[in-house]
């Protein structure tokens, strides 16, 4: 009977000018039958984590099979990308950019057999990942529908940025979710006014409070929610 699969994976980022490692999760159903596609959420490790964090520690495997088997949400596929030095490089932030929403998305997209339309696509970072999940998002609209924040910071930019581009950005129907922790007291002030700002221009934005510091546990508790967000928004 076929599993579910976690690979290890690297390709050629033009933008940042080196190989860049990647880990995907593909569904049960992704052998079983060949004309299959799916729709893809791209996910943002924190400052201390890699691509494959996410799975070792957020155990994200084992709660998509879980969700699946359940009946929860349907199958898609995850893509949990590799961080890189040009992320805190405020004079780089475009190579980032660029690795992430073109030279990626396109690997995975001739890679995999993706829906490859905005609709089925999201993407979500914990911490530092988180602020560049919503820079993304809000920037390549394009290319994202949905977006989860966990654990994040929001700056003036994602301020300026969803203002300025509030009008189109609701009429693609863009979704947020943030996440925080109980035990990040520093943390939970920004992310409600964060999401009472984007309520108060009529996005639908969802806000959890989980038990928990600035660590795991906390961001596997959140996991397990965000990846019934992310596939609502696949869907409806």
């Amino acid at each position: 009977m076929p599993e579910s699969q976690v690979m290890r994976r690297a390709f050629y980022s033009r933008a940042l000018g080196k190989e860049k490692n990647y880990t995907v999760y593909l569904p049960k159903s992704y052998y079983e039958n060949q004309t299959l596609r799916y729709s893809v959420l791209y996910l943002l490790p924190g400052l201390m984590d890699y691509d494959l964090t996410w799975f070792e520690k957020g155990h994200v495997k084992e709660h998509a099979d879980r969700l699946v088997s359940e009946g929860k949400i349907g199958e898609f596929i995850i893509i949990s990308a590799d961080k890189d030095d040009a992320a805190l490089d405020i004079n780089r932030r475009h190579e980032f950019s660029e690795y992430l929403a073109e030279d990626l998305r396109n690997h995975i997209n001739s890679e995999f057999r993706t829906i490859a339309v905005r609709q089925h696509c999201g993407i979500e970072g914990l911490s530092l990942g988180a602020g560049w999940a919503v820079r993304m998002g809000i920037q390549y609209p394009q290319y994202y529908s949905s977006i989860g924040a966990l654990s994040g910071g929001f700056g003036d930019e994602a301020y300026n940025t969803i203002w300025k581009r509030k009008d189109e950005l609701k009429q693609m129907g863009m979704r947020f979710r943030v996440g925080a922790g109980k035990g990040e007291p520093e943390i939970i002030p920004g992310s409600q006014h964060f999401v009472n700002f984007i309520k108060d221009l009529g996005f639908y934005c969802e806000l959890e409070l989980s038990e928990g510091p600035h660590d795991w546990p906390l961001w596997e508790q959140q996991i397990y929610n965000s990846l019934q967000f992310h596939y609502y928004s696949f869907n409806h």
